[in-house]
């Protein structure tokens, strides 16, 4: 060979990324054809190993022939070695034609060539690796959020949106199946439950994972009702003996795209809102968004958004509402209520606990409420005032953590007040594992000197059932048995049982939402003889309840 023209054409070639063309097996190619004569190569062959131990057993799992010409030198062959990103082991070997020998220059010509071969080769799969790195979850392989949002980008650009819907959806009781069958095998239950759901999709349809149990699934409108179908309820067969047929489905939030949206991300907030009304109303599978959201999502986002900036300032104040005795008319508790202070607006629980409620958040409030009422406790013991018990609410979120007890504990600890004027309030619940860890707070709080309340008792279907088997001190009766302007008999016997069964269980009655004189009457004639309403007081500010604590006695006031 003429190895000076050989390195000139080579170079040539080169720039023409000609050993791209043969990496990619092109063998029509004339830039191809050309190089492959000139450097007498007469094959060349991939060899991809899983790891080093195969390639030490020389046991490749993929042998790739990129060039094969009709004959070929098998005893001679120049080889490059490389470890690709993902670990796998991949060699490259190329053999001279048949009965051809390269001497010592033109097999370091070769070499030099292999090496160019072998580093793009390597390139090729780092793009490779770093692409599916970048657009697929890790744990089950399913696209991610990044590949979602490239995808609506790409379709908004062609203006396309509008032939699209987003299914937002969130697979139900996944805890359950993985204690069911393990979570290795329930993990292969998504998978092919995501597969099936692929098979309706046509690129640039997509189904993604958001996190956790949260999956999107863009599709053209058509497509919808296909995989809202399978969303609603789906029997999967197991391919192990583990498990043989579980039935899988997912609460789902619609949303069909107009294109007159600002952007994409609307279209998945929008959906995601949906998906929530549909998994917390508990009143179907599927939630269609409508026009009438668009308020609740701005809200959410808002309060959700604004959140820890307002814990950080203080903006969250307790109110207390006085709790009194019927029989002489004198204060003997408060319940502590949150409001959150805007600046030039006092907001109202019922604006944004449901939100904090959907997630963690409710918790975090729940906490800084009663840091604020021991804090006022203790102020007022500081000032020789006379403090009564007063009630704080926390969600029944808190049963999933196994430090609640010991946390509150720690907080009405710090600030040195009795134990005793702190009451705990609790909220009915109606699964049996909460039930279940509900009674083992309740003990825990007892045990420790606390009182314990459960607020809105009667409402739930667990009520009877849950006084008999957790040992609250006291019951608050819910304002439905008294509000209504004609109050029914069935009423006045269940009210009347509830106070009986309370008192031979050792435990006390208040009702709640009093705002009349005849309900007063009432409440004395069946025993409950505890209250708080507007009758006596609507919830007052710090300051506001300091003046009833030095004046007690409401029957005073006339």
């Amino acid at each position: 060979m003429d190895i000076d023209k050989i390195k000139v054409k080579l170079h040539d070639l080169f720039c023409e990324e000609a050993a791209i063309v043969l990496y990619e097996s092109d063998k029509d190619n004339v830039a191809t054809a050309e190089l492959v004569e000139i450097l007498k190569v007469g094959r060349i062959v991939f060899y991809e190993y899983p790891d080093m131990g195969a390639e030490l057993r020389d046991e490749p799992s993929v042998i790739n022939t990129r060039y094969e010409g009709p004959d070929y030198n098998d005893d001679d062959y120049v080889m490059n070695r490389t470890v690709v990103p993902s670990g796998n082991v991949v060699r490259v070997c190329i053999f001279p034609i048949a009965g051809y020998s390269w001497n010592e220059e033109e097999r370091q010509l070769v070499s030099e060539f292999l090496l160019v071969i072998s580093t793009l080769k390597s390139r090729i799969r780092m793009k490779e690796f770093i692409e599916y790195a970048t657009f697929h979850e890790r744990e089950l392989g399913f696209y991610n959020g990044f590949y979602l949002r490239r995808t609506l980008s790409m379709v908004q650009k062609l203006d396309r949106l509008s032939d699209y819907s987003i299914i937002f959806f969130n697979l139900v009781n996944t805890s359950g199946i993985n204690s069911m069958i393990g979570r290795q095998e329930a993990d292969v239950m998504i998978k092919k439950f995501g597969a099936m759901l692929t098979d309706f999709l046509e690129s640039p349809e997509c189904l993604c994972r958001m996190g956790g149990d949260n999956f999107v699934i863009a599709c053209r409108h058509e497509n919808t009702e296909h995989l809202l179908k399978i969303l609603k309820g789906t029997d999967m067969t197991g391919d192990t003996s583990f498990w043989e047929t579980i039935r899988m489905s997912a609460y789902c939030g619609v949303y069909h795209c107009s294109g007159k949206e600002k952007n994409f991300s609307e279209c998945i907030d929008y959906a995601q809102a949906s998906m929530l009304i549909a998994k917390n109303t508990n009143h179907a599978n599927v939630q269609f968004y409508d026009e009438s959201m668009v308020k609740l999502v701005n809200n959410t986002k808002k309060i959700e958004s604004r959140f820890k900036d307002a814990i950080v300032k203080g903006e969250f104040v307790a109110y207390y509402q006085p709790k009194v005795n019927l029989e002489n008319n004198l204060l003997i508790g408060a319940e502590a209520l949150c409001r959150w202070n805007r600046g030039k607006k006092i907001l109202t629980p019922g604006s944004f606990i449901e939100i904090l409620e959907k997630s963690n958040r409710i918790c975090s409030l729940d906490y800084y409420m009663l840091e604020s009422v021991c804090k006022d406790i203790a102020g007022w013991m500081d000032k020789g005032i006379t403090p009564v018990r007063v009630s704080t609410n926390f969600s029944r979120k808190h049963l999933g953590n196994p430090n609640f007890v010991h946390e509150v504990i720690n907080i009405v600890d710090e600030y040195k007040i009795p134990r005793s004027l702190i009451v705990i309030e609790l909220t009915e619940t109606t699964t049996e594992a909460d039930l279940l860890r509900l009674a083992e707070c309740v003990a825990g709080f007892r045990k420790a000197g606390f009182d314990v309340s459960v607020d809105d008792f009667g409402v739930g279907y667990s009520s009877m059932s849950m006084i008999k088997d957790i040992p609250f001190s006291e019951i608050k009766i819910d304002r439905s048995f008294i509000s209504s302007d004609s109050i029914s008999d069935r009423d006045m016997i269940m009210m009347k049982h509830i106070i009986s069964m309370a008192e031979d269980l050792g435990m006390s009655t208040i009702a709640e939402g009093v705002e009349t004189k005849d309900q007063i009457e009432i409440l004395k004639k069946y025993g409950c003889l505890r209250a708080q309403g507007y009758y006596f007081d609507k919830p007052l500010t710090k300051d506001e309840f300091e003046n009833v604590l030095n004046n007690p006695d409401y029957g005073a006031r006339g």
